[in-house]
């Protein structure tokens, strides 16, 4: 009976499956590419941010982004891109305009317009230059510091 039943079984019968070892490692390594894959695609996910929205962001004095990968839109301020001598950039980022001062509120109640100092430490995008739209992408440090991995310049417009 017990080899009737065997027969019956490799026939199409009932379908007895197994779970193997080789099974759990195919498993494994498609959720860690499923994984892998998520993490390289969020960053794309993230919605494109204003210097007021970041440091506007705190909680009961705790900012949501702090530490957390941004993508910021913003102007490079005037009189604010400086070149290192180890070769990185130090530049402030405001909402538009120039920059200078004045504006609709920000950080500190003396009416200065929020601002945001970037560091970066990789390529100089040809066309860089304070007044110029950009986008910047890295780790916010503090409420009103950002260390950027990427900086990308928005294509000027003759329509704006």
């Amino acid at each position: 009976s017990g080899r009737r039943k065997r027969e019956e079984e490799r026939r199409g019968g009932k379908m007895n499956f197994k779970f193997k070892p080789v099974h759990a490692v195919v498993l494994g390594l498609v959720l860690v590419s499923a994984l892998l894959a998520y993490d390289a695609f969020s960053s794309y996910l993230n919605p494109y941010l204003t210097v007021s929205e970041v440091v506007g962001a705190g909680d009961g004095g705790k900012n949501k982004f702090l530490n957390k990968e941004v993508q910021i839109l913003a102007t490079v301020a005037n009189g604010s891109l400086t070149l290192r001598e180890d070769g990185s950039l130090l530049f402030s980022l405001t909402d538009g305009g120039t920059g200078d001062g004045g504006g609709d509120g920000g950080v500190s109640g003396d009416n200065e317009r929020a601002r945001i100092v970037v560091e970066y430490s990789g390529v100089q995008p040809q066309g860089l230059k304070e007044g110029r739209k950009v986008v910047a992408v890295g780790t916010l440090t503090s409420p009103s510091h950002l260390n950027a991995t990427q900086l990308l310049l928005k294509c000027p417009s003759k329509y704006e």
